[in-house]
């Protein structure tokens, strides 16, 4: 499905999951949705290991 926010968020489906758990938050990623991951509790060190694991589990997805 193509829309507006699909186009500019580079996503294949306008489905979007804020969660605090990095395992939905690849998932919904690699299905072609916007995972957004809630970080508000991180340490610096703590979220920079978050973003790489999602960034090792999304397959590319943005």
């Amino acid at each position: 499905m193509r829309t507006a926010v699909t186009e500019l968020l580079g996503i294949e489906l306008p489905i979007f999951a804020f969660s605090h758990c990095r395992d939905v938050v690849a998932a919904v990623s690699r299905a072609g949705g916007f995972g957004c991951l809630g970080c508000g509790y991180f340490t610096k060190e703590q979220l920079e290991e978050e973003l790489r694991w999602i960034d090792d589990h999304v397959d590319g997805k943005p």
